[in-house]
């Protein structure tokens, strides 16, 4: 649905396997055109970094917001509470209201269910192994964790119950508005044209010291407010760092 407009190819300096340094063009992002579901602020940040929008072949439009938040009074709970934990010192309490807020997203976007796990004896997995069984681990001498897909059958009353119907667009924006946050970032880094980015997660990234100091001019640097950054490594940093395995999803990216 978009053409990601990224080099490609960058030359760089970089230590080889027998320690030399050693300087040639590695593939540092993928250029191409790729679809997928995205909402209205996806396409907003896709355009914003210079992508553009080939085609769009379907769409739902909300025409207008629920009248009550269904998220925000929750969150505001959670928030104050983890702050209080903070405050207190209880590290278990912090954790626990993180735990919470994040959940109400994670739940908000998950599938129905179709597989059930169980604890088998290599024995057992023997003699029930078939096309069924989807994923097996061996977490001991003995015994492996079985992931299986639930037989076919008849749906009934009490199946339909545990049918998830948590409209899952909630959680899209959520998501959607979590990478608006971090492109604030990566933005004034230049970090969509430029190889400035060594590695991304969800809510972090790994960028040099110089670019610390562009993220604190744009005042995206705070200890305490939400939706700005944070060193976790206090004063400190990475002094050496080896990516043997690049993973940089640039927020646009999926």
């Amino acid at each position: 649905m978009f053409f990601q407009p990224i080099p490609a190819k960058d030359k760089i300096t970089f230590t080889n396997k027998e320690g030399k340094k050693e300087t040639g063009n590695k593939i540092r992002f993928g250029n191409g055109f790729c679809h997928d579901v995205l909402t209205s602020v996806d396409i907003q940040e896709i355009v914003k970094a210079g992508g553009r929008i080939i085609r769009i072949l379907d769409g739902i439009v909300y025409e207008e917001n629920f009248k009550t938040p269904p998220y925000r009074d929750y969150i505001l709970i959670l928030r104050d509470l983890r702050n209080k934990y903070k405050r207190e010192g209880n590290i278990v309490g912090s954790n626990c209201m993180k735990l919470l807020g994040n959940s109400l997203y994670g739940k908000s976007i998950q599938k129905d269910i179709f597989t059930t796990r169980h604890l088998w004896n290599e024995a057992t997995l023997q003699a029930n192994f078939d096309s069924r069984v989807k994923t097996y681990e061996k977490i001991n001498d003995t015994q492996y964790i079985v992931e299986t897909e639930i037989e076919e059958k008849e749906i009934t009353t009490e199946d339909s119950k545990s049918t998830r119907l948590t409209p899952s667009h909630l959680g899209s924006f959520v998501l959607s508005h979590s990478k608006k946050i971090m492109n604030n970032f990566i933005h004034v880094i230049n970090g969509f044209y430029k190889p400035e980015i060594y590695y991304t997660d969800t809510d972090s990234l790994y960028i040099s010291s110089n670019n610390w100091k562009k993220l604190n001019r744009a005042g995206l640097v705070s200890e305490k407010d939400y939706c700005k950054g944070k060193n976790d490594y206090g004063d400190g940093g990475i002094i050496f760092g080896l990516y043997t395995k690049g993973q940089i999803q640039h927020r646009f990216d999926f």
